[in-house]
């Protein structure tokens, strides 16, 4: 029987024990809960805190310059319309279209070109005349040509013609007509 007394002391030893141990880690679990909960707490309510808070204002530094060379798309190049080409062409078929064929051999050339007006010559060896033309519609149309007398009919469609290009013209009279 002595066994079984010393065996239930024991017993009551290993009990206690084990119960003091239980106790133990229940209170360090508690205690870590508790620490948890409120790591979180703290946490959170910095990112509150965070959020209800002003950024900082941001100091933005200039990008260095760079010295390498831009990088250039090749593009396809818009063709440019010679307008003194244009009109040269145009003046030459239309003297063509008047006098005949001998007319392709005339030399053209533009003194100016003021807006829609232009005026210029046309000649070959021999000698040549004046013309004067303007642009209707974007075509280039002849107004007249000739060594002589501008007369006053010519310019009838053309009433806006510049005047420092043609002065004067002549009426049905053949009177000088100040324009």
């Amino acid at each position: 029987m002595e066994n079984t007394a010393e065996n239930s002391g024991n017993s009551s030893v290993k009990s206690s024990s084990s119960k003091g141990l239980i106790i133990f880690l229940i209170i360090i679990i508690v205690v870590l809960a508790i620490s948890l909960v409120g790591i979180g707490g703290y946490l959170l309510g910095q990112k509150n805190n965070q959020s209800k808070e002003q950024p900082a204002p941001q100091i933005i530094q200039p990008s260095p310059i760079s010295t390498q060379e831009p990088l250039v798309t090749p593009s396809v190049p818009t063709p440019t319309i010679d307008e003194e080409l244009v009109l040269k062409q145009a003046i030459k078929d239309a003297l063509v279209a008047e006098h005949g064929s001998q007319a392709s051999s005339l030399n053209i050339t533009v003194s100016k070109i003021e807006g829609s007006y232009a005026s210029g010559a046309a000649s070959e060896q021999g000698g040549g005349g004046m013309w004067f033309a303007a642009k209707a519609n974007g075509i280039w149309k002849l107004v007249w040509d000739g060594n002589g007398t501008i007369l006053c009919s010519s310019l009838t469609s053309y009433p806006n013609y510049p005047a420092d290009m043609i002065p004067e013209c002549w009426n049905d009279k053949m009177e000088s007509v100040k324009r």
